[in-house]
Formats: C-alpha cells, structure tokens, sequence
C-alpha cells in the first residue's frame, strides 16, 4: 500500500494480497467490537511493545479495513478544529460565497479573527448532520406521498 506523507494522506490497495489482509482484519474487527467503556484494544509491534488503541482509533481501523477490503483507497486528511471559510466550504462541499451567506443568515456559528471569519469544526460538522437529517426526512416524506399517489417504480 502506498501512504503519502504530510497534512493529507492516501492509502491504496496495491494488490490482492493487500486486500485479503485488509478482509481479515475487518472480519477481526467485526467479530471483537469494542464495547464503549468494556475491554481494551492494543497495537503489539513486532518486538512485543503495545500501546492502547483508543475507541475512536478503533472504530477508524474499522471503516479503513472494511474500505481497503473492497479495493477502494482511503484519504486521510488533517482537519484542524478552526476552520478558515474555503475550508469549511470544502468541507460541506459548497461553494464559499454559499457558505458566507449562511454565516450571515446565522445557520452556523462563526467568529472573527481579526477581519477573518473562522468556524469551529463542531459547528460544521454539526451543521452538515442537520442538513443530512433534513434531507432524509424530506427524502421519506417524498416517498411517502409518491406512495399515496401511487407511482411505482415500474417502467
């Protein structure tokens, strides 16, 4: 597998063999969850050294193996806990000029750092989990209605 250094980073599958590991360690991962506040995971090295492997860090190494599994890459990017706009737009995937109107109409917290305009990365993250929600509930009630009026799907 390949790994990039510095701010980001990019995990591909090189061959097959890396992708039956990349399975194995997700079947693993699958059968020994990490209940919250239960057990301990460790990381041994090859001379006997172990560390904890923290729950989140856990449940990362999880979604990693399961992707890398498929043959699918993984990026692996550093997200500082403040937020310049072009990253927070980044982010939620649109455009910054959208983003600053948000800011303005008040949807999502900001704050200035001189005359920058600075975000938390809960507040983002926060925002993009209501905008998912709505989405779904728009999605459902859409479904439900195409229901009641009855559409099907059949051409």
């Amino acid at each position: 597998m390949s790994l990039s250094t510095g701010m980001a980073a990019s995990v591909m599958p090189t061959d097959g063999a890396e992708r039956q590991k990349a399975a194995a360690m997700e079947e693993f991962l699958v059968r020994h969850p990490l209940d919250a506040g239960e057990g301990v995971a460790r990381l041994v090295s090859a001379d006997g050294e172990e560390v904890e492997v923290p729950a989140q860090m856990f449940d990362v190494l999880h979604q990693i193996s399961a992707m890398l599994a498929r043959g699918d890459g993984v990026a692996i990017s550093a997200v500082s806990r403040e937020l310049t706009t072009t990253e927070a737009a980044k982010l939620l995937g649109m455009s910054r000029p959208t983003l600053v109107r948000l800011l303005e109409s008040g949807a999502i917290a900001s704050h200035r750092v001189g005359s920058h305009r600075r975000l938390f990365l809960r507040d983002v993250l926060a925002f993009r989990q209501r905008q998912m929600e709505e989405r779904r509930k728009s999605y459902e009630a859409l479904m439900w209605e195409s229901d009641a009026l009855g559409f099907t799907d059949d051409v």
